[in-house]
């Protein structure tokens, strides 16, 4: 799928069913008027609910339509499924500007949006967002955007991977277990090697009746940033515009022809004008307003133009009736996506799964699977980073100072993408599959229950670019390839979907596993152990039960963390006097070695998923309020645990420019040979803090997915399937 909007720049759009039927009352619905099909027949669940199939939009390749069923305003597209999202880092950083060629850019969103991605790297910017289900599947036409992202119900998670009592837990209080130090690790060889971020789930904005393509909102920056590509697309303000012009264009005809003698006078100029407006975006096509203009087929159709006019959405919506399919023909042209739905795997450290929505035939299709093409597999490589040197000129002297680049000779991991990829160990090509669920399923070697196949010629936009040599055809700005999988025998609702990823892959995971339970374990230092089997911080903000550390027990910042006091904690624990000057970010501290000399700090901004202040702090003494209550507290209740915290800021200042640097091997993060002198100056201490109150963030690359031990592997495409001109590698 290439992500177009129609405009008139691709032609005139038809109009597909009558005028009487292009009615506001196909738009605005009663929402609990559904129409669910025959049920005498099937039941909803039997009914496809999606289907993939050939957009209505001229050159868009194919798009997502609601299936047998209307989708009222505000009900979700499918009960508790959503896409999962991978987080690709850096990529011009590792690959270079010269060599970058990632056509997954196209279908990618902001990842800034997305809670916790601002923990990943040092720059959300640099991370981007791919989602690989309705995400990259579905199509836009502004004016008629009929799905949203529900933000609140996305996930951050281990699906499925237990968190444990760390074996290296200690008890401080000479055996009083009540008050033993828990310390938390993840011990699993998949962690690392899929997405935590999963659910991100769509529901419709306006009802959408059965048969209708869907359309995300890709946003006008998408837009005003391709006009190379798309041309000069109308926006919101365009289409308001031209409603503008259009009413004044009915004013006028009305006012010249008014007489009742005048008819077919009246319906002639008002064709011949409406014709005159409609030839103005053939002349100027680099104008937003003139491209906004309704085409009709015939021209100068000035019914249509009424009509539109009494529509809420205007000119807009002028391809709306041409967007909705016949549900038969979407039977016969289209392939049924919703076969699938999302869980928890029943593989062990794979994950989530795809699991049977309905119970699927033996040689029928299971999902489709449009893919995206990277030409070379290198650009998923992750270097290693050395310094460069640099020259600064200044009052005509040279200086010099250094940056960090990746350091080509020295590769050390790849994407997690790589991941959800076919490749094909004699290509440099990468094939990455988007659809309904399909990034969710998972390996068996053993009874596979689905295979991957080429889909139908007429399914896929390019089928031949499989007799072409991949130069030919791999940095192509579009994709025109697409899988099926098909189920291998009958698979019975709620069965677990699996295929085959190939012996190449079963070779290396079994290495993998290997190598994350040998001899190397008692290699490692103490602080690898913690980073290796660390619990991520969207984990712990989980468990409100949760005993936490004092420092004497163990440094969260030791274990790929950071600890925060929420605001109002802040405040109402006694620290509201600190903050000076009304909460202007400035701090006044007590110098350490003094008495009395003080100094003023700015305060760093930090803040949760809700945007909500928080404090980086750090926990001194854990106890139970009543000191005179020496039971223990029973199972469960380690919420009535009280903190003694201190709450502080960091200054960094580094002494003199480092010249060398190093990559720690477990995180790829940066050793850095300049002198840093750290300073935290606390300048607030709480009582009495409830676990609440406490708030966890990752280290930037820190994170199972960034650590260089987690597995990486792409799956592979049968070798029966895969072309002779495809096999550039020796």
């Amino acid at each position: 799928m290439r992500r177009i909007i129609p405009s008139p720049l691709f032609g005139v759009f038809l109009l597909n069913f009558p005028l009487s039927s292009f009615s506001s009352d196909n738009i605005n619905k009663n929402d609990n008027n559904n129409n669910y099909g025959n049920s005498n027949r099937k039941t909803t669940e039997d009914l496809c609910g999606m289907y993939l199939a050939p957009s209505t939009i001229p050159g868009a390749g194919m798009g997502v339509f609601a299936g047998h069923r209307d989708i009222p305003r505000g009900d979700y597209l499918l009960t508790n499924d959503g896409d999962l999202v991978v987080p690709v880092y850096e990529m011009t950083n590792h690959v270079g500007h010269s060599k970058y060629n990632f056509l997954w850019e196209e279908y990618t969103w902001k990842a800034a949006s997305y809670d916790g991605m601002n923990e990943e790297v040092d720059n959300v910017r640099h991370v981007k967002a791919c989602s690989t289900g309705l995400g990259a599947a579905i199509n836009c036409i502004l004016p008629l955007v009929n799905v949203v992202d529900d933000y609140d119900n996305r996930r951050l998670g281990l699906s499925g991977i237990d968190i444990g009592i760390s074996p290296d837990s200690t008890n401080s209080d000479g055996g009083n277990a009540a008050n033993a130090t828990t310390t938390l690790s993840v011990s699993s060889p998949g962690v690392g090697a899929f997405s935590p971020y999963h659910n991100r789930r769509w529901k419709a904005k306006r009802y959408i009746p059965a048969g209708m393509e869907l359309y995300g909102n890709y946003g006008e920056g998408y837009f005003k940033t391709r006009s190379s590509s798309y041309g000069k697309v109308p926006l919101k303000k365009n289409y308001r515009k031209i409603d503008q012009l259009l009413k004044e264009y009915q004013r006028i005809t009305t006012a010249t022809t008014g007489s009742s003698s005048s008819t077919i006078l009246s319906s002639e100029l008002k064709k011949d004008l409406l014709i005159y407006l409609q030839n103005l975006s053939t002349i100027w096509k680099d104008s937003r307003n003139m491209n906004a203009i309704p085409q009709t087929d015939p021209l100068g159709d000035h019914a249509v133009v009424d009509w539109l006019l009494e529509q809420s959405g205007g000119s807009g919506m002028i391809h709306y009736n041409s967007s909705i399919r016949e549900l038969d023909w979407l039977q016969e042209h289209g392939r049924c996506m919703d076969n699938i739905r999302d869980g928890i795997s029943k593989i062990p450290h794979s994950g989530r799964g795809a699991f049977a929505r309905r119970k699927i035939l033996q040689g029928t299709i299971v999902a489709p699977a449009p893919l995206i093409q990277i030409p070379d597999r290198e650009i998923f490589t992750v270097y290693g980073k050395k310094s460069q040197k640099i020259n600064q000129e200044e009052d005509g002297n040279y200086d010099y100072d250094y940056k960090l680049v990746a350091d080509h000779d020295k590769p050390v991991h790849h994407q997690l993408l790589l991941n959800y990829c076919f490749g094909h160990g004699e290509s440099s090509l990468l094939l990455c599959p988007y659809g309904l669920m399909t990034s969710h399923i998972n390996h068996d070697a053993i009874n596979p229950n689905a295979m991957v196949v080429w889909s139908a010629d007429d399914q896929m936009a390019h089928p031949e670019w499989r007799e072409k040599p991949i130069e030919k055809w791999g940095t192509k700005a579009k994709a025109g390839l697409s899988f099926d999988f098909v189920a291998l025998r009958n698979i019975e609702r709620d069965e677990e979907i699996t295929i085959d990823y190939g012996s190449e892959w079963e070779e290396a995971w079994q290495k993998h596993l290997q190598s994350y339970h040998d001899s190397d374990e008692m290699k490692d230092t103490n602080k690898d152990k913690l980073i290796k089997h660390h619990v991520p911080a969207f984990e712990l903000n989980e468990l409100v039960d949760l005993k936490l550390q004092t420092m004497e027990e163990g440094d969260y910042e030791n274990q790929g963390l950071h600890l925060f006091c929420r605001g109002p904690y802040v405040e109402w624990y006694g620290a509201a006097g600190s903050l000076q000057n009304g909460g202007d970010h400035t701090l006044l501290v007590r110098v350490a070695g003094t008495k009395s000399q003080t100094t003023e700090i700015k305060r760093k901004d930090y803040s949760d998923w809700n945007n909500e202040e928080v404090y980086p702090c750090r926990i001194r003494q854990r106890y139970i309020p009543d000191s005179n209550n020496k039971e223990e507290t029973k199972e469960g209740n380690d919420a009535s645990y009280k903190y003694f915290v201190e709450v502080f800021e960091r200054s960094d200042e580094i002494q003199q420019p480092w010249e060398s640097s190093d990559t720690d091997e477990i995180t790829n993060r940066r050793i850095s040979s300049s002198t840093t002198t750290t300073q935290d100056f606390v300048w607030a201490v709480l009582f009495d803090v409830p676990r609440d109150a406490f708030y966890f963030k990752d280290q930037k690359n820190c994170r199972h997915h960034h650590q260089i031990r987690s597995f990486r592997h792409e799956m592979l495409v049968p070798d029966d399937i895969f072309p002779a001109f495809w096999r550039n590698k020796k």
